[in-house]
């Protein structure tokens, strides 16, 4: 599965219609070099705000272009400043692999001082109000944000969170993004959400002629094997609070963006 440009495609068509007045706000956490969330927000017509600590110039760009609020900093657990990890990836510097967790399998030794925030500071900072999306893609540091909506009422619950999981190899191999410390803190992300009320989620993965995965939190038993197939690689989960999809619109739109060759012969690099 084209899991960013699915996921980009099933935003683009689910937000305005569960916000159809773009009452709340959209947030990109972890904006990274390519998969501009944040972009696809503002031209949907939301307010967004973009965070990323170490923006890259089209980034910043693009959001003078579209009047993004671009916040320089790391959403965590803690506000202040937190040492942050260069990433990397087949031994070469990627920013994309950046991350708050020193033993993320992308982060390299290459480290700096960096501003970091926490959830509930962050919302006081932007005043927000509502929350239309939250997209988050933190290399791991997931779970530190997701364990934070119990600090929050539930007016600012996100209509919609979406957060990546897994990375570097397949769920079987047990390892990198699959690692036991990294599968049970996506896990929590998913039993924080349900805990929290959400129901309607959505799975999309990279492996190869994998289908969306669409589950009720609220009626699941959680525990990998009902989430992930055992040749998952890495994707994301879209949640939803107090809000729905129709099903069959779900399938439609990711039909569209299933893998072919070139992404199975991908996906076997990464997990060997």
């Amino acid at each position: 599965m084209r899991v960013e440009a699915c996921c980009t495609a099933l935003l683009k068509q689910i937000l305005p219609t569960l916000d159809p007045q773009r009452q709340g706000l959209c947030l990109d956490v972890g904006v990274g070099t390519f998969a501009f969330y944040c972009q696809m927000f503002a031209q949907l017509g939301f307010s967004t705000i973009a965070i990323e600590p170490l923006p890259i110039p089209k980034l910043r760009q693009l959001c003078q272009r579209h009047h993004i609020q671009l916040l320089e900093t790391c959403l965590s657990n803690q506000t202040g400043t937190q040492t942050f990890y260069g990433g990397q990836f087949a031994r070469l510097g990627n920013q994309n692999f950046n991350s708050l967790a020193p033993d993320w399998f992308g982060s390299s030794a290459r480290s700096q001082q960096v501003p970091t925030i926490d959830l509930p500071d962050l919302m006081e900072a932007i005043a927000a109000q509502q929350i239309t999306c939250l997209k988050l893609d933190i290399e791991g540091w997931e779970p530190v944000v997701i364990q934070q909506f119990a600090d929050l009422p539930a007016s600012l619950l996100p209509k919609v969170t979406m957060f990546e999981y897994g990375g570097g190899t397949d769920r079987q191999a047990g390892a990198k993004g699959w690692a036991p410390k990294f599968l049970e803190g996506t896990m929590q992300c998913l039993t924080t959400l349900q805990q929290r009320g959400y129901g309607l989620s959505i799975m999309v993965d990279y492996c190869h002629g994998t289908d969306v995965n669409v589950f009720d939190l609220q009626t699941m038993d959680l525990n990998p094997g009902n989430v992930f197939p055992p040749n998952a690689v890495y994707g994301n989960i879209i949640s939803f609070y107090d809000c729905s999809y129709p099903q069959e619109a779900i399938a439609q739109i990711c039909q569209r963006y299933r893998g072919g060759v070139i992404n199975w012969l991908v996906s076997q690099l990464v997990s060997t």
